[in-house]
């Protein structure tokens, strides 16, 4: 268990590192398609080239539009966001490979009764990777000197955003197995529970409403679940005895003691 475990909380701190890299970068703040807040998201879920001039606050130059000319209300968002949709096909890789980990330990590891929904939640990882990808290769053309506005990326972003709200609640019976789990993980298995269901409520309203501003609100329940389960996972994998015991053994192991037995200035002659 330990080594799938461990592999799966390294993948887990490259995802949250990987996370924070994409996202950065400076964004122009304006008006919206959708009520929505972040240009990232309402890039993503653009229906029309309207809308994809609206969150880039510039013309898009599709073969057949008018080429009269218009003046830019906004010269970072295209730069911005086409960068990061250059990271974020690095980060695909990444943060699949971690949910279907943390998917496979479900299904080893989780309660017996629930045990099948890892492997359900390993497809709906694998296809949320899969739309996310085709989602990002349409918004780069639209970002690209030669763009094409017959294809939008809603349809697939729409579906990446549902899969991972809910793969994020399927991973519940691994949190519940191990209750002799003691310290951080344990805490953190139990914000998984809590905030695995919360992204599952607004990624299902999405799906009942069609109301997108619900997958904006779903944006930081999805990045804390993730973070809180890292952190259950990596307790279970480094510390399932607590922090100080896990430290404790930490420090007792041989490349450690080798540096705590390195020379030093106090020593005699010196």
């Amino acid at each position: 268990m330990w080594r799938l475990t461990g592999v799966a909380a390294v993948a887990g701190g490259l995802t949250l590192i990987g996370g924070l890299v994409v996202a950065g970068g400076p964004l122009c703040r304006h008006a919206l398609p959708s009520r929505l807040t972040d240009p990232g998201l309402a890039l993503q879920l653009a229906a029309s080239t309207r809308d994809v001039e609206t969150v880039l606050g510039q013309r898009v130059w599709c073969p057949g539009t008018p080429t009269t000319t218009a003046t830019p209300t906004c010269l970072a968002n295209k730069t911005t966001l086409d960068v990061q949709q250059s990271r974020d096909l690095v980060f695909i890789p990444v943060y699949v490979a971690f949910l279907v980990l943390v998917g496979l330990l479900v299904w080893r590891h989780g309660v017996p009764a629930g045990r099948w929904l890892g492997l359900l939640a390993v497809v709906l990882a694998l296809g949320a990777g899969l739309c996310d990808v085709q989602e990002d290769r349409i918004i780069r053309v639209l970002l690209g000197p030669a763009p094409v506005c017959t294809v939008m990326p809603r349809p697939w972003a729409v579906a990446k955003w549902r899969m991972l709200c809910a793969v994020l609640a399927l991973n519940i019976p691994l949190f519940l197995a191990d209750r002799g789990l003691r310290g951080v993980g344990r805490w953190a298995g139990y914000a998984a529970i809590v905030l695995g269901v919360a992204a599952l409520y607004f990624g299902g309203m999405q799906l009942a409403t069609g109301d997108d501003t619900y997958l904006e609100s779903a944006l930081p329940v999805v990045a804390a679940a993730v973070t809180a389960t890292w952190v259950a996972v990596a307790g279970r994998a480094w510390f399932p005895a607590g922090l100080l015991p896990g430290l404790d053994t930490l420090g007792r192991s041989p490349w450690l003691s080798r540096l705590a037995a390195w020379p030093d200035d106090e020593g005699p002659g010196c």
